[in-house]
């Protein structure tokens, strides 16, 4: 490589990471997903922008060079890691513990699709193939791709509806945990024939034989040994998110060697790594959201603009196509998926949430889509109307949810919970199982025979996913079979006490909630009253200093009107994230 090659490399990926970044923040402004802006910066900077304006400026950038083989191998960087960060939402102890509930909902939100998603390329006219010859090939990847969502945007649209840490919200990732696992395995079932052009039976064999071995070697071996490690690495917790990064990306690299050696691709190699690791009790939060910030600020951005760079977006655009992917995608999984919660005991409404929040695609699609492209198994017009029913089923799944969740009704809300609750002005316990026990024997006499069936359901619930939520608040909750009506504790810790929380830091402000089983809509309503409670700093310092119940109650009725008028004028629907 020459210095002008090395110099074309680096001014095209300045232009690609710094108009992703700057297009993404717009996005962001405008309360759209960062990936809708991060593409639209390649579509500007590609043969659809830039290509047809100043052809010369975008053959001198992203001419197929040595400067344009170094760009791809950062992509493929790049969309390693983001399988990584995928693999790190995947908690299988939320599946273990949620996976009952969740099964119907996964099954049938994976079924639906591919049974609809295969009949699509059986059906689509042969001018929409690349070769008629492989049509059943195209049939069986397009019923995979509509299958599967995409993790980190289901996480992020729950967070951002304040939806993470209740059961809906850990039922929902949980049916996508489930989904995105088969989804990925049967895709990998297709990348041999995709990538060699005929069915190989032995070959096929042989790759899934040396991939279960992989990925059973990662989770039982590989695991164990990556907490013993992590437990040293986190020792020091300043340095930890350091240096758990740089083991993170080190494994990373050999999955993905591994996989694409025995013939499947490198990305389900870095997608192993990510879940194999973010199994591990000993993988803090802190850290977690820091790989995570880490590889969507520098990677992602380059990944998803390269999209743009080579399709013409304009010529291969094909509404007719774009709308009946679209269509059949969702409507096959919000079908599949509500009726499959609602079989597992949720009411209809509730169902009908978890559907629209499985039926967020995003990056997974896409990422599926293009490897197809580059095998020659699909059309442009094909991966087109691929990235459109990914964006716009993102764009769709909050906004739904918030509607079916967020209903208008008359709500108790936290002052009323808490003025027939309990207060424990400073807690003694210095860790989250002693303050849940201590905020549960303040709770005594209203519970009754029922404390200690609410404390196994609450701690089961903390082990199934923390309820430290940052900004020093901690909101350990569960149902309660046989709870007649909601219960609210709040005690003080002033001495903070370890929540394991996104941002490190210890919790001093501790609500208990319990909650009738099942009571889903009624816990999103009481966990959004404790948001409005506790949105900013004031309100959290107030609560701090207040000398008694009473006190208390005046801070949290105020501070929740407060935010509550501010949140209505922004339109904008609550966040268990402080201000």
């Amino acid at each position: 490589m020459n210095q002008h090659e090395a110099l074309v490399f680096l001014v095209s990926l300045a232009a690609l990471l710094g108009t992703a970044r700057v297009l993404g923040e717009v996005a962001r402004a405008i309360r759209l997903p960062l990936v809708v802006g991060e593409i639209v910066a390649g579509i500007v900077l590609g043969k659809t922008g830039i290509g047809r304006l100043v052809p010369q400026v975008y053959e001198w950038l992203f001419a197929n060079t040595a400067a344009r083989t170094m760009l791809g191998a950062y992509t493929t960087l790049a969309v390693v890691l983001l399988l990584v960060v995928a693999g790190l939402e995947v908690d299988l102890s939320v599946v273990r513990r949620r996976g009952r509930s969740a099964l119907g909902a996964s099954i049938l939100g994976i079924l639906f699709p591919l049974v609809l998603g295969v009949g699509l390329g059986f059906i689509l006219p042969a001018s929409d193939l690349v070769s008629p010859g492989q049509r059943t090939l195209f049939a069986f990847f397009l019923g995979v791709a509509l299958s599967i969502s995409a993790l980190p945007v289901i996480a992020k649209t729950l967070l951002d509806l304040g939806l993470f840490k209740t059961d809906v919200g850990l039922l929902v990732m949980a049916a996508a945990m489930v989904g995105d696992l088969v989804g990925w395995l049967a895709f990998s079932i297709l990348l041999g024939p995709l990538q060699g052009g005929s069915v190989d039976v032995t070959r096929i064999a042989t790759t899934m034989g040396l991939t279960l071995a992989l990925v059973l070697g990662s989770l039982f071996i590989g695991r164990r040994a990556v907490d013993r490690l992590l437990v040293r690495l986190e020792s020091e917790q300043e340095s930890a998110p350091g240096r758990i990064l740089s083991l993170v990306i080190v494994l990373a690299l050999c999955g993905a060697s591994v996989t694409h050696a025995i013939g499947i691709h490198a990305v389900f190699g870095g997608f192993v790594v990510g879940v194999m690791i973010g199994d591990s009790p000993n993988l803090r939060e802190r850290t977690r959201a820091v790989i995570s910030e880490f590889v969507t600020n520098i990677f992602a951005p380059v990944f998803f603009a390269s999209l743009g760079l080579t399709v013409d977006f304009v010529s291969a655009f094909d509404l007719r196509l774009c709308l009946l992917v679209f269509f059949v995608a969702t409507i096959a999984k919000v079908g599949g998926a509500t009726l499959g919660a609602h079989l597992g005991g949720l009411r209809w409404r509730e169902s009908g949430a978890v559907g629209f929040g499985l039926n967020a695609r995003g990056a997974m699609e896409i990422i599926l889509a293009l490897l197809a492209l580059e095998g020659g198994l699909i059309r442009e017009q094909v991966f087109v109307a691929l990235v459109f029913m990914a964006v716009m089923t993102s764009l769709v799944s909050g906004p739904v949810m918030k509607i079916l969740l967020y209903r208008p009704k008359d709500e108790e809300g936290v002052v009323g919970l808490f003025n027939r609750g309990a207060f424990v002005p400073s807690l003694q316990a210095t860790l989250p199982m002693s303050a849940i026990d201590e905020l549960l024997g303040a709770l005594k006499e209203p519970l009754g025979d029922l404390a200690t069936r609410a404390r196994t359901n609450v701690i089961e619930r903390e082990l199934t996913a923390s309820t430290g939520l940052g900004d020093e608040i901690a909101i350990p909750h569960a149902g309660v079979p046989g709870l007649k009506q909601s219960l609210l504790a709040l005690g003080r810790a002033p001495h903070g006490i370890d929540f394991d929380s996104p941002d490190g830091k210890a919790a001093t402000i501790i609500f208990l909630l319990l909650v009738p089983a099942k009571a889903y809509e009624e816990e999103v309503q009481i966990l959004a009253s404790i948001a409005r409670s506790v949105f900013d700093r004031k309100a959290r310092a107030e609560l701090l200093a207040a000398k008694g119940k009473d006190e208390v109650a005046e801070v949290l009725g105020a501070s929740a009107a407060r935010i509550a008028a501010e949140l209505k004028k922004r339109k904008s629907a609550p966040s268990f994230v402080g201000a």
